[in-house]
């Protein structure tokens, strides 16, 4: 399998070329707690092409660099793949320790409540069982 995230930043026309998308946040700051209890809903799709091959993009994005910029992620740092054609179909990533892992459960590893996340970079996801 070959991945390729390739940087672009997203406006409409480039988007809706595209089958699969990309947004890389980071956290920039923290926020004060508010009182009331959130419940999260879960935070990846259960079912598509993304969840077939997650996987290998899990393998792929902690063994080398699948940007096409230099990229060092650092502790919180949280990609979300998408299915432009289909908005039921996504998966969420966070890395934590040192790893990518799949955030089954929105906010299960963040703390969305306090925690401020800035979109880093954006761009178009190329999947390929060939090479690109």
């Amino acid at each position: 399998m070959k991945i390729l995230l390739e940087e672009k930043i997203l406006v409409t026309h480039s988007k809706k070329n595209s089958r699969y998308y990309w947004v890389l946040e980071t956290v920039t700051g923290q926020r004060v707690a508010s009182e009331d209890a959130t419940e999260y809903m879960p935070s990846n799709s259960e079912n598509g092409y993304l969840q077939d091959i997650k996987e290998e993009i899990l393998e792929k994005i902690n063994t080398e660099n699948i940007f096409s910029f230099p990229f060092i992620p650092k502790e919180g740092d949280y990609l979300s793949l998408k299915n432009n054609l289909r908005k039921s179909e996504y998966l969420n990533l966070i890395f934590i320790n040192n790893k990518w892992i799949e955030e089954i459960y929105t906010c299960s590893y963040r703390e969305c409540d306090t925690d401020i996340y800035t979109t880093i970079k954006t761009g178009v996801a190329f999947l390929s069982e060939n090479i690109i």
